[in-house]
Protein backbone atom coordinates (compact mmCIF):
# COMPACT_ATOMS: atom_id res chain seq x y z
CA UNK A 1 0.00 0.00 0.00
CA UNK A 2 1.15 3.44 -0.73
CA UNK A 3 1.60 6.10 1.49
CA UNK A 4 1.18 10.25 0.62
CA UNK A 5 3.86 11.66 2.97
CA UNK A 6 2.33 15.42 3.47
CA UNK A 7 4.90 18.30 3.93
CA UNK A 8 4.92 19.64 7.42
CA UNK A 9 2.73 23.83 7.36
CA UNK A 10 5.53 26.17 7.51
CA UNK A 11 6.75 27.30 10.93
CA UNK A 12 5.12 31.56 11.55
CA UNK A 13 8.70 32.44 11.01
CA UNK A 14 9.11 31.32 7.37
CA UNK A 15 5.48 33.12 6.79
CA UNK A 16 6.45 35.92 8.11
CA UNK A 17 9.79 36.36 6.26
CA UNK A 18 8.31 35.25 2.57
CA UNK A 19 5.69 37.48 3.60
CA UNK A 20 7.85 40.69 4.32
CA UNK A 21 9.66 39.69 1.83
CA UNK A 22 6.87 39.67 -0.89
CA UNK A 23 5.65 43.18 0.06
CA UNK A 24 10.09 44.45 -0.03
CA UNK A 25 9.28 45.52 3.59
CA UNK A 26 12.74 45.76 6.03
CA UNK A 27 12.26 44.35 9.65
CA UNK A 28 12.01 48.25 11.11
CA UNK A 29 8.86 48.49 8.66
CA UNK A 30 7.22 45.73 10.38
CA UNK A 31 8.11 46.98 13.60
CA UNK A 32 6.84 49.96 12.80
CA UNK A 33 3.30 48.69 11.57
CA UNK A 34 3.11 46.12 14.18
CA UNK A 35 4.92 48.07 17.48
CA UNK A 36 7.26 45.12 17.79
CA UNK A 37 10.90 45.28 18.16
CA UNK A 38 13.51 44.43 15.04
CA UNK A 39 15.12 41.90 17.24
CA UNK A 40 12.32 39.76 18.54
CA UNK A 41 10.74 40.07 14.58
CA UNK A 42 14.09 38.64 13.88
CA UNK A 43 13.87 35.63 16.14
CA UNK A 44 10.58 35.12 14.87
CA UNK A 45 11.49 35.08 11.40
CA UNK A 46 14.28 32.56 12.29
CA UNK A 47 12.53 30.07 14.32
CA UNK A 48 14.85 30.78 17.58
CA UNK A 49 11.45 32.01 19.54
CA UNK A 50 7.54 31.30 19.77
CA UNK A 51 5.79 34.01 19.31
CA UNK A 52 3.11 34.36 21.89
CA UNK A 53 -0.92 34.90 21.42
CA UNK A 54 -0.75 38.71 22.22
CA UNK A 55 2.14 38.71 19.60
CA UNK A 56 0.42 37.13 16.61
CA UNK A 57 -2.54 39.53 17.57
CA UNK A 58 -0.48 42.35 16.86
CA UNK A 59 1.62 41.12 13.79
CA UNK A 60 -2.20 40.23 12.50
CA UNK A 61 -3.28 43.84 13.22
CA UNK A 62 -0.12 45.48 12.18
CA UNK A 63 0.02 43.65 8.47
CA UNK A 64 -3.75 43.48 8.10
CA UNK A 65 -4.13 39.92 7.88
CA UNK A 66 -5.87 37.26 9.84
CA UNK A 67 -4.39 34.60 11.98
CA UNK A 68 -4.88 32.14 9.88
CA UNK A 69 -3.21 33.97 7.26
CA UNK A 70 0.01 34.03 9.18
CA UNK A 71 -0.48 30.38 10.35
CA UNK A 72 -1.33 28.94 7.15
CA UNK A 73 -0.43 30.60 3.69
CA UNK A 74 -2.93 30.26 0.60
CA UNK A 75 -3.74 26.25 0.12
CA UNK A 76 -3.58 25.34 -3.46
CA UNK A 77 -3.57 22.12 -5.22
CA UNK A 78 -4.19 18.70 -3.40
CA UNK A 79 -4.19 20.81 -0.46
CA UNK A 80 -6.96 23.25 -1.16
CA UNK A 81 -9.42 20.09 -1.39
CA UNK A 82 -8.54 18.82 2.16
CA UNK A 83 -9.87 22.16 3.18
CA UNK A 84 -13.16 20.24 5.32
CA UNK A 85 -14.63 20.44 8.70
CA UNK A 86 -13.53 23.88 9.11
CA UNK A 87 -14.59 25.51 12.63
CA UNK A 88 -13.75 28.37 14.50
CA UNK A 89 -15.11 29.67 18.48
CA UNK A 90 -14.91 33.16 18.93
CA UNK A 91 -15.48 34.14 22.87
CA UNK A 92 -17.21 36.87 24.70
CA UNK A 93 -16.69 39.36 21.25
CA UNK A 94 -13.14 38.38 21.46
CA UNK A 95 -11.37 39.21 18.11
CA UNK A 96 -9.25 41.91 16.00
CA UNK A 97 -10.13 45.25 16.53
CA UNK A 98 -10.18 48.68 14.41
CA UNK A 99 -11.81 51.55 16.00
CA UNK A 100 -12.48 55.23 15.71
CA UNK A 101 -14.55 57.77 17.17
CA UNK A 102 -17.75 56.51 15.32
CA UNK A 103 -18.05 52.73 15.26
CA UNK A 104 -16.02 49.95 16.94
CA UNK A 105 -15.52 46.81 14.69
CA UNK A 106 -14.50 44.04 16.33
CA UNK A 107 -13.88 40.80 13.18
CA UNK A 108 -14.45 37.33 14.99
CA UNK A 109 -12.92 34.03 14.19
CA UNK A 110 -10.12 35.34 12.84
CA UNK A 111 -8.00 31.85 13.07
CA UNK A 112 -9.76 31.07 9.61
CA UNK A 113 -8.08 32.36 6.64
CA UNK A 114 -10.18 32.46 3.37
CA UNK A 115 -13.58 32.60 4.45
CA UNK A 116 -16.94 33.97 2.34
CA UNK A 117 -18.69 34.96 5.88
CA UNK A 118 -16.85 37.60 7.38
CA UNK A 119 -18.69 37.83 10.59
CA UNK A 120 -18.13 41.23 12.88
CA UNK A 121 -20.04 42.83 15.99
CA UNK A 122 -20.02 46.46 15.69
CA UNK A 123 -20.40 49.02 18.18
CA UNK A 124 -22.02 52.19 16.47
CA UNK A 125 -21.70 55.83 18.53
CA UNK A 126 -21.86 58.05 15.20
CA UNK A 127 -25.47 60.29 15.96
CA UNK A 128 -25.34 61.48 12.02
CA UNK A 129 -24.77 61.03 8.63
CA UNK A 130 -22.36 63.87 8.23
CA UNK A 131 -19.57 62.40 10.91
CA UNK A 132 -19.11 59.31 8.48
CA UNK A 133 -18.64 61.29 5.50
CA UNK A 134 -21.62 59.99 3.74
CA UNK A 135 -22.78 56.12 2.48
CA UNK A 136 -19.83 53.73 1.93
CA UNK A 137 -20.07 50.69 -0.57
CA UNK A 138 -18.14 47.35 -0.78
CA UNK A 139 -18.08 43.85 -2.29
CA UNK A 140 -20.65 41.40 -1.66
CA UNK A 141 -23.73 40.82 0.29
CA UNK A 142 -24.94 42.29 3.91
CA UNK A 143 -26.63 41.19 6.98
CA UNK A 144 -27.40 42.86 9.91
CA UNK A 145 -28.62 41.92 13.45
CA UNK A 146 -29.22 44.66 16.41
CA UNK A 147 -28.16 42.96 19.34
CA UNK A 148 -28.51 46.68 21.17
CA UNK A 149 -30.09 49.93 20.81
CA UNK A 150 -31.30 51.30 17.81
CA UNK A 151 -30.05 52.32 14.48
CA UNK A 152 -31.03 54.30 11.33
CA UNK A 153 -29.84 52.47 8.20
CA UNK A 154 -29.51 54.55 5.16
CA UNK A 155 -29.40 53.35 1.79
CA UNK A 156 -28.99 54.69 -1.37
CA UNK A 157 -31.59 53.25 -3.19
CA UNK A 158 -34.16 52.92 -0.13
CA UNK A 159 -36.36 55.22 2.43
CA UNK A 160 -34.03 55.54 6.00
CA UNK A 161 -35.03 52.19 7.94
CA UNK A 162 -35.21 52.33 11.50
CA UNK A 163 -34.09 49.09 13.30
CA UNK A 164 -34.71 48.80 16.77
CA UNK A 165 -33.24 45.66 18.67
CA UNK A 166 -34.03 42.19 17.74
CA UNK A 167 -34.50 43.52 13.66
CA UNK A 168 -32.62 42.57 11.06
CA UNK A 169 -31.56 43.37 7.16
CA UNK A 170 -30.17 41.49 4.60
CA UNK A 171 -29.09 43.96 1.83
CA UNK A 172 -26.32 44.09 -1.08
CA UNK A 173 -23.01 45.63 -0.02
CA UNK A 174 -22.56 47.51 -3.54
CA UNK A 175 -25.51 49.54 -2.76
CA UNK A 176 -24.49 53.05 -0.57
CA UNK A 177 -25.03 52.18 2.87
CA UNK A 178 -23.98 53.31 6.42
CA UNK A 179 -25.91 52.60 9.98
CA UNK A 180 -26.11 55.48 11.98
CA UNK A 181 -27.10 55.64 16.15
CA UNK A 182 -30.85 56.43 16.34
CA UNK A 183 -30.67 56.44 20.21
CA UNK A 184 -29.77 58.27 22.98
CA UNK A 185 -27.15 55.49 23.60
CA UNK A 186 -25.05 53.88 21.03
CA UNK A 187 -26.29 50.47 19.31
CA UNK A 188 -24.10 47.01 18.95
CA UNK A 189 -24.94 45.21 15.91
CA UNK A 190 -24.16 41.61 14.92
CA UNK A 191 -23.19 41.88 10.96
CA UNK A 192 -21.73 38.96 8.25
CA UNK A 193 -20.46 40.14 5.06
CA UNK A 194 -20.07 37.38 2.73
CA UNK A 195 -18.77 36.65 -1.08
CA UNK A 196 -17.11 34.77 -3.17
CA UNK A 197 -14.15 37.45 -3.66
CA UNK A 198 -10.72 35.92 -2.41
CA UNK A 199 -9.88 37.10 0.68
CA UNK A 200 -12.78 39.15 1.70
CA UNK A 201 -12.11 40.05 5.22
CA UNK A 202 -8.46 41.55 4.46
CA UNK A 203 -10.08 43.41 1.61
CA UNK A 204 -12.90 44.87 3.94
CA UNK A 205 -9.82 45.62 6.13
CA UNK A 206 -8.29 47.35 4.28
CA UNK A 207 -11.38 49.52 3.07
CA UNK A 208 -11.93 50.19 6.76
CA UNK A 209 -8.44 51.24 7.79
CA UNK A 210 -8.01 53.57 4.64
CA UNK A 211 -11.43 55.45 5.93
CA UNK A 212 -10.13 55.52 9.24
CA UNK A 213 -6.99 57.13 7.97
CA UNK A 214 -8.42 59.69 5.72
CA UNK A 215 -10.50 61.01 8.48
CA UNK A 216 -7.67 61.62 10.73
CA UNK A 217 -5.58 63.35 7.52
Amino acid sequence: MSTTTRRPPPMIGQVLRERRGHHGWTLADVAEKTGISKSTLSKIENDLISPSYQTIIQLCAGLDIEIGDLLSPNPVGDEAKQLMGRRSVSRQHEGLVMEDDNYRYVYLCTDIAHKRIVPMVIDVTADSLNRVEGLWTHVGEEYLYVLKGSITLYTSLYEDTVLETGDSVYFDSTMGHAYIAAGDAPAQLLVMCSSATPNLAQTLREMLKQRLTAKID
